[in-house]
């Protein structure tokens, strides 16, 4: 089937006109799959083997009739009845075939027009739709811009407090973040405080004050890491006696030397 215009976007708004010709052609496409799903039996297909010069075709739905008219032709024969009625097995299966044949194309055609008439009306629609969106778009930057300024106007002032509580940690050394004007940045972003006001520990890391001599209470300095195993052996060693076993010379004669 010819694509007449590519799927719109989702989130694209379609006037009701448009979404009502798209519906249509979703249930003509529907339609036309659902009938040959449940008429594939009555499909001519081409049988023909790699070896065989004139092509065969047949009809899965007919080939079936044929074998149990067959069977039925047997059972009657040997019962000594008449043969059943070849035309009233066959023909409403070939009429079935004959109507496929047919349908196929008209329902295939149907999917046709009803894509072109909602590809056409999608199609008249796009200057209305692009000149909205255009406006959405200019609306959306201006908001853009008015945030983008107010997030570099907040980051600015995140800066200057926190260049100022540098100032206090380090008693005058830093005036600034200590990574201010490294090629990592100088990571204000990372700024968290601890339930107490502190500079959590883990922030102050990432602002770059390991190493730089601070003020006690302004940052959350971390417990030391005890190996309890480590002190443990340590304590051991540490009040360790070794036992002492003296030989007794009893039992190993008068030569025994101790």
């Amino acid at each position: 089937m010819t694509k007449y215009i590519v799927e719109p976007p989702q989130d694209l708004p379609l006037s009701p006109k448009v979404k009502a010709l798209r519906k249509a052609y979703e249930d003509a496409e529907k339609a036309y799959n659902t009938y040959k799903q449940e008429n594939a039996a009555y499909a001519t297909r081409n049988v023909t083997r790699e070896y065989e010069v004139t092509p065969r075709y047949e009809i899965p739905a007919l080939v079936k009739a044929k074998q149990e008219l067959q069977e039925q032709e047997v059972a009657a024969v040997a019962a000594g009845k008449s043969l059943p009625d070849r035309d009233a097995v066959l023909r409403p299966i070939q009429s079935k075939a004959d109507e496929y044949k047919r349908m196929v194309p008209a329902l295939n055609a149907l999917v046709e027009k009803a894509h072109r008439e909602y590809s056409d009306g999608l199609r008249d629609e796009l200057l209305a739709m692009g000149l909205k969106e255009a406006q959405k778009a200019a609306k959306a930057r201006q908001e853009w811009e008015r945030l983008y300024k107010a997030a570099e106007d907040a980051r600015r002032t995140l800066e200057r407090h926190a260049g100022l509580f540098a100032w206090c940690a380090t008693s005058g050394d830093y005036e600034t973040t200590p990574l201010e004007g490294a090629s990592a940045g100088n990571r204000v972003e990372h700024w968290e405080l601890a339930e107490d006001g502190r500079l959590t520990t883990e922030a102050a890391i990432a602002l770059g004050y390991e190493g730089v001599g601070v003020i006690g209470g302004l940052i959350v300095m971390p417990e030391p890491v005890i190996d309890e195993a480590a002190e443990a052996e340590a304590e051991f060693w540490r009040t360790y006696k070794p036992k002492m076993f003296i030989a007794k010379a009893d039992g190993y004669g008068n030569s025994w030397e101790h």
